[in-house]
């Protein structure tokens, strides 16, 4: 960021030398002064006020993210050789990220289906939908990682399906974190836009993997989708990271009316992960569904925060997040429906359950309803137990092993979560990977 540029965001009048970039944040800011992206500069100024959560701010008081920032991050290279995993058992058009680095080398022919627009975003800067909406669907506000990924973004997905137009088979997003040849650590911020216009359909998988030890560097991201009257995206992301970086995410979503949003997040591996959803119902009869399930052992940390705005009339929300939590893992699961004095005859809900196995394994669980309307239905519950060893004895007395009785009482939880998943060859593949994770546990 330039001098001229710092001068002009210092609303108090303070000179270029008073801007303190030492302190927690240090290594994180040397990282973001390059000022080339969209708003960058107004970001880099929030990155410096903005203090880091700690346990004292609500929404991260059991995620601690302080020790992110004592690591000393590098730029992080995408041009390095990487061999890539089986493709899936399934036709997909497949789009590659190494390192945050769009790989066009490693992806498929992304021409695939008329009207639909696959791209790195940076391609994009400079087109006039894109600048309208970047940064408006997902705004700093309060949150540090969002101004972090805006004042330098690693690259990212650029997908605009025009009016009516449809994908053929899913886009498969494969996001790679390898370690550099020096082994530092670094930081990948990728930043996505997705833009559906009217009666437009699109499918994505967002899978994230590492291949090697990548457990000192920080995958920070940001996606902004708006989908269009009658649209409908469907977001399927697994976390699949063994060794792999902390990995924070924001979904940030508006729909409107009759548009359809339908996410469901799974987190298999992954030492520190947050996954935040903040989806704003803005037009009539507009819908989300918000499905997950995670399996934690060791000290793995998944963190589900969602948000979903009923900000008008008629709309609808269904929310249904499943864990199993053990070792000495940590689930933590906050849902917030918020429904506007004037979203009359909204219909929400949303639960979460959690298994929990061992002594040590925790899980903390926070639904919350926030209702202004009074013709509405809206419900949501939470509940925390163990196996139900009534049941593990029947199924012990009749020849079943103690672990496969356990497997398969946690397949039978997480089921209602997977029957919800609209693609079979989508249901059938996680399904494998739930249960293949399960003989983990």
């Amino acid at each position: 960021m330039s001098t001229d540029q710092i001068m002009e965001l210092n609303k108090d009048g303070r000179s270029p030398d008073t801007l303190d970039i030492s302190g927690p944040k240090a290594s994180v800011m040397a990282l973001l002064q390059d000022g080339t992206w969209p708003l960058a500069a107004e970001a880099f100024a929030r990155v410096q006020e903005l203090p880091i959560p700690d346990r004292r701010t609500e929404m991260w008081k059991y995620t601690r993210v302080a020790k992110l920032f004592t690591e000393t991050y590098g730029k992080p290279l995408g041009n390095v050789i990487v061999e890539l995993p089986p493709r899936m058992p399934f036709p997909t058009t497949r789009v590659v990220f190494v390192n945050g680095h769009f790989r066009p080398d490693l992806s498929d022919d992304r021409k695939t289906d008329k009207g639909v627009v696959i791209d790195s975003i940076s391609h994009h800067l400079s087109h006039g939908p894109l600048k309208a909406l970047y940064g408006q669907i997902a705004p700093i506000g309060d949150r540090l990682f969002t101004a972090m990924n805006m004042a330098s973004p690693t690259d990212g997905l650029f997908i605009l399906a025009t009016k009516g137009s449809k994908t053929s088979k899913p886009i498969h997003v494969l996001r790679i974190t390898t370690p550099m040849s020096d082994g530092q650590a670094m930081l990948i911020q990728p930043r996505d836009l997705f833009m559906l216009k009217e009666g437009a359909e699109v499918e994505v998988i967002d899978e994230h993997i590492s291949i090697g030890n990548t457990t000192s560097s920080l995958v920070n991201g940001v996606r902004e989708s708006v989908v269009g009257e009658g649209a409908n995206l469907t977001l399927h992301l697994l976390q699949n990271e063994p060794d792999g970086p902390a990995d924070i995410g924001l979904d940030s979503v508006k729909i409107a009316a009759k548009g359809n949003f339908s996410v469901d997040t799974t987190t298999l591996y992954g030492s520190l992960v947050r996954n935040e959803l903040n989806v704003a119902l803005d037009g009539a009869e507009a819908h989300a569904e918000l499905n997950g399930v995670y399996l934690l052992n060791g000290t793995a940390h998944c963190d589900n925060h969602s948000y979903i705005g009923h900000n008008v009339p008629d709309c609808t929300s269904d929310e249904l997040y499943k864990g199993v939590i053990a070792d000495k893992a940590t689930g933590v699961f906050n849902g917030k429906v918020y429904v506007k004095q004037d979203a009359q005859r909204t219909r929400a809900y949303q639960r979460n359950a959690n298994i929990l196995q061992g002594e040590h394994a925790r899980v903390y669980s926070k639904p919350e309803l926030e209702i202004y309307a009074d013709d509405v239905k809206c419900s949501h519950g939470c509940t925390i137990g163990r196996m139900d060893e009534e049941a593990i004895f029947y199924l012990r007395s009749r020849g079943v092993s103690e672990e496969e009785a356990r497997r398969m009482m946690s397949h039978a939880f997480m089921v209602d979560v997977l029957e919800r998943v609209t693609n079979p060859d989508w249901r059938k593949h996680l399904g494998d990977m739930i249960d293949a994770k399960l003989e983990e546990l």
